[in-house]
């Protein structure tokens, strides 16, 4: 308990200390229920059961990881990356908190800076990048001078380094551009959904240290689950803004099993958030978060081995302590496979400061459980 409880207060030096009132949200989904190998629940004010999209066994799963995590709060969500469909919403609190942006946003931030940067043409994955405070709170020292320590810019996403992304945003971004990318990836205001659901938001000064810290994921605002999930069905997605779906189509009724009912949810596009090209750089640099960045270490078993195989998965890891009561939030963003993508999860875990495990692991389970069912045995990388 002692070790835990000094990671969390190591973290929270790592991170940065933010408060964590919830934002007001639309009443989400409520009373969710299983029914005849169907889904059902009651969905924003009407108190009408309608039936989801959502995979009945993958949400009994995610529901038994929510339980097991002991966090005080917490929200799980996935989808289809091809349709857009979501498979899980699963949520752990007093409300629904997978529509509901409680938790700041964190490193996840580092991905609209990754992309503004891309998108401006202002740095590719070769370029070097020198810093200072690579782990640790970001001081106006930290960006005079040459830096201490060097990269390049393809390695600094997967490894989370805040002093790059710091640096790189005070040289090279305005806080329009951020707020800008933020609101293509679903970092700010409402994601493209068939319910109505709460805006994350994104918060930005104006310039100097306050943008170079709002960039590398210091009090950039507040992001709910759907908000990181719509972030990395789009990077999945080569940049295409693929709209969610909850409520079950018409046809719904008739499906047998999951895959065909993820037949009859169309896919129905809301635009471009990204260039393609932009898409599949971020893509190889969030592939270095499980090879060997901030969640390597979870997706190692015991015995040594890999997580999923030799399956690539690209993901996101973000971490922060603060809030009254105080918490110690974790999240995990990913898709997978990432050379063929089909499901995008988001996991936020808002713990106690002693805590029992982190998103990352339960994202990790959460897509063990989806590909070993898919293809019993050692998960094996598509060909």
């Amino acid at each position: 308990m002692r070790s835990r409880l000094f990671l969390a207060l190591a973290a929270a030096i790592a991170v940065g200390i933010a408060p964590a009132t919830a934002s007001p949200a639309p009443p989400g989904v409520r009373k969710l229920h299983v029914e005849a190998g169907a889904v059902h629940a009651t969905v924003g004010a009407s108190g009408k059961q309608v039936r989801l999209t959502l995979d009945p066994e993958l949400q009994r799963a995610a529901e038994r990881l929510l339980a097991r995590s002991g966090a005080p709060e917490g929200a799980i969500v996935a989808s289809d990356v091809r349709t857009g469909r979501i498979l899980v919403w699963a949520s752990r609190g007093d409300r629904d908190y997978v529509a509901t942006p409680l938790a700041p946003s964190a490193s996840l931030f580092k991905i609209v800076t990754a992309a503004a940067l891309l998108e401006g043409r202002k740095v590719n994955i070769a370029t070097p990048v020198c810093y200072t405070g690579g782990m640790s709170a970001i001081t106006a020292a930290d960006l005079e001078g040459r830096g201490a320590t060097c990269t390049v810019f393809g390695e600094a996403l997967g490894r989370s380094i805040n002093g790059v992304f710091a640096r790189l945003a005070g040289r090279h971004l305005t806080a329009d551009d951020l707020r800008n990318k933020a609101r293509d990836l679903g970092f700010d205001g409402e994601v493209p959904i068939d319910i109505p659901v709460a805006p994350s938001t994104a918060n930005i000064p104006a310039g100097g240290l306050g943008l170079a810290r709002a960039a590398a994921g210091f009090w950039s605002g507040r992001l709910s689950p759907l908000g990181a999930l719509f972030a990395m069905q789009t990077i999945a997605n080569d940049g295409e803004r693929v709209r969610l779906s909850l409520l079950a189509p018409p046809g719904a009724h008739d499906a047998q099993d999951r895959e065909d009912a993820g037949a009859v949810t169309p896919r129905s596009t809301d635009g471009r958030g990204l260039r393609a090209d932009v898409a599949r750089t971020l893509r190889s640099m969030l592939e270095i978060t499980t090879r060997r960045g901030t969640c390597a270490k979870a997706f190692r078993k015991p015995d040594g081995t890999r997580a999923l195989g030799t399956m690539p998965v690209a993901a996101k890891t973000g971490t922060l302590v603060g809030g009254k009561p105080s918490r110690m939030f974790s999240w995990f963003a990913s898709f997978a496979p990432s050379d063929r993508p089909e499901i995008a999860v988001s996991v936020m875990l808002a713990n106690d400061i002693a805590w029992r495990t982190k998103a990352n692991l339960v994202g990790r389970e959460l897509l063990e459980i989806y590909f070993g069912r898919k293809r019993p045995g050692p998960v094996a990388r598509r060909r």
